[in-house]
């Protein structure tokens, strides 16, 4: 499988498309992720970040084609029954009764993994899409959570295109989607804290995932070689030196 490089994304009320759970085969392109390993498949090099094929049973798996603007906004309503919903060359994957209604339910460090009252009505999201330094951002509005599970099919998944991935070898650390409280913010790995919030990179197709708890944003690295006495930590060298 190939690698991929980290994103940064943060939510705002965006118009992607809607699916139903059920029916996302057939709305979205859709790989078996599993069916792409390889004896030529990276190591595993950082507590936070694996290869797809470590991946829990159950995930989603989907196609990004990277047509979109890496700078654009969409809106988007969430639909209690779930779906895939985009955000530029990104998407989110929500099972149906996933979304906790933030008009009653808490939001903030401490409560990802309270009980919620899930929607029961459709849910108007904006994404704003950002590149910057070599990363891709998403931020969403309205800041939601996710109700709490152990099943890997029930969780909110977070798909990042990630095209530095592909091919990719050794560490896949650079391909973290990490949360980040605002476009170009301070980040943070979650998955410290918590290891189902791990990243998991295809390198075959450059495709970063993750399960999320909640939203306002994330991001990644969209794969770019660049000057790090400039970029600093947002990108990772150019091997050919230029």
């Amino acid at each position: 499988m190939s690698e991929q490089t980290p994103i940064i994304f943060r939510l705002a009320e965006s118009e992607m498309r809607r699916t139903n759970w059920k029916t996302v085969s057939t709305l979205v392109t859709m790989i078996v992720v599993s069916g792409c390993q390889d004896s030529s498949a990276p190591a595993l090099s950082s507590s936070s970040v694996a290869p797809m094929m470590l991946a829990p049973a159950g995930r989603p798996s989907l196609s990004l084609s990277g047509g979109a603007s890496g700078n654009t906004s969409n809106d988007f309503t969430v639909s209690p029954n779930g779906g895939v919903y985009f955000a530029g060359n990104h998407a989110v994957v929500f099972p149906a009764g996933s979304v906790c209604d933030p008009v009653t339910s808490s939001y903030g460090p401490g409560t990802w993994d309270q009980p919620c009252t899930t929607i029961t009505s459709a849910l108007r999201v904006h994404a704003e899409v950002r590149t910057a330094n070599g990363r891709s951002w998403v931020d969403f509005t309205p800041a939601l959570r996710f109700a709490p599970t152990n099943d890997a099919s029930q969780y909110v998944w977070m798909f990042m295109y990630a095209p530095g991935a592909v091919n990719a070898r050794g560490d896949l650390s650079r391909f973290n989607i990490l949360y980040a409280a605002s476009i170009g913010g301070s980040t943070i790995d979650e998955s410290a804290m918590d290891s189902s919030m791990r990243t998991y990179v295809d390198t075959r197709s450059g495709i970063s995932a993750r399960r999320i708890k909640h939203f306002s944003g994330y991001t990644s690295s969209s794969g770019r070689a660049c000057d790090p006495t400039v970029d600093l930590t947002d990108c990772f060298p150019d091997p050919n030196g230029t």
